[in-house]
C-alpha cells in the first residue's frame, strides 16, 4: 500500500547548521526573526548548497524532521512513498522545506506543494492582527490538513502525520488533525532518542452516543419538543459529545437549552466510521 507522510517543518536544520564547525560567524549569530539575512541566505545558490551538504551527510543528526521520518520508513521502498510538508511563511522555514524537498526528491520520493500557514517573523502589524493572523492560520491549517488525510484514504492511501518539527501551535494542529482523522501520528521523544507512534487519542463515541449522532446526521437542528425528547433519552450522552465537539447546543434568551445540531466533525466521524466497517 503506499504511504502519504505529512511532515511539519521546524528550524532545526538551520539551528543544527549554526552550532557546526561548517558555518561562518556570521550564520552563527544570526537571528532566525532576521528576515533580511535569511532572505538572502535563501537567494544564495552556494550557501544552500552548503547546507544540503550538511543535512545530507548525516540526516538523521542534522534534521528532526528526517531523523523521525527516515526510521518510520526503513522498510518501505521511497516509490511507495509521498510527501507532503507543511511550514510558516517565513525565510527561516522556506529554506528548511527547500533542503528537505530536494533531499526527497533525489532519493526516489514523491513530494507536493506545501500548504503555509502565518509566521510570527513575517508580520509587520499590530500585535493583536499579529495574533488574529496566526490563530486563523493554524485554524485553517487543521482543516486543511483533515480533509487532505480524508482525500488521501479515500484514494487508498495509509496516511501519516508527522508533528516532529515547528512551532508548538503547528506541533498540535498536525497531531490533532492526525487524530481527528483517525491517521498514524509519530514523532521522535528526545529523551529516548527513539520513535513513537500514538495511539488514537481522539474520543470515539460509543453505544447511545453514535445513535444520536447518526439521528443528527441530516444537519437539521432538533429544538422544541424533538429537542426535549432527545434530551429526555440522551441526556448524559449529549454533555458528552459537546464536551468533545461533536454536536452544539444552543440557549435561549432565558439561558435555557433548546436547540442541537452535528457539527463538523461529528459528520467527519460518521463519515470515517462507515468507511472503517
Amino acid at each position: 500500500m503506499k504511504e502519504f507522510h505529512i511532515i511539519n517543518v521546524g528550524t532545526t536544520i538551520i539551528t543544527n547548521f549554526q552550532r557546526s564547525n561548517l558555518s561562518s560567524q556570521e550564520v552563527k549569530t544570526a537571528r532566525l526573526s532576521d528576515n533580511v539575512f535569511w532572505k538572502n541566505f535563501l537567494d544564495n545558490p552556494k550557501l544552500m548548497n552548503e547546507l544540503y551538504e550538511f543535512v545530507k551527510s548525516n540526516p538523521k543528526k542534522n534534521s528532526a524532521e528526517l531523523n523521525s521520518f527516515l526510521r518510520m520508513i526503513e522498510n518501505y521502498k521511497s516509490s511507495q512513498i509521498e510527501v507532503y510538508f507543511t511550514g510558516t511563511k517565513t525565510p527561516v522555514n522556506e529554506i528548511c522545506i527547500r533542503i528537505l524537498e530536494k533531499y526527497m526528491i533525489e532519493n526516489g520520493f514523491t513530494v507536493y506543494t506545501s500548504k503555509e500557514v502565518p509566521g510570527y517573523f513575517l508580520t509587520t502589524y499590530f500585535e493583536e492582527d499579529k495574533v488574529r493572523s496566526f490563530v486563523q492560520g493554524i485554524s485553517e491549517m487543521l482543516d486543511h490538513l483533515i480533509k487532505l488525510a480524508s482525500k488521501k484514504k479515500e484514494e487508498g492511501y495509509e496516511v501519516y502525520f508527522n508533528p516532529t518539527g515547528g512551532f508548538k501551535a503547528h506541533v498540535i494542529a498536525n497531531a490533532l488533525a492526525g487524530f481527528m482523522s483517525f491517521c498514524n501520528v509519530y514523532y521522535i521523544h528526545e529523551e529516548f532518542d527513539d520513535l513513537i507512534v500514538f495511539p488514537p487519542l481522539f474520543y470515539l463515541p460509543k453505544g447511545k452516543e453514535i445513535e444520536l449522532l447518526e439521528i443528527l446526521q441530516d444537519k437539521i437542528p432538533k429544538s422544541g419538543k424533538e429537542y426535549e425528547k432527545l434530551a429526555d433519552n440522551f441526556a448524559e450522552e449529549m454533555e458528552r459529545l459537546e464536551h468533545y465537539g461533536l454536536i452544539e447546543r444552543e440557549k435561549d434568551e432565558f439561558g435555557k437549552l433548546y436547540r442541537v445540531k452535528i457539527t463538523n466533525k461529528g459528520l467527519l466521524y460518521l463519515k470515517l466510521r462507515k468507511e472503517e466497517v
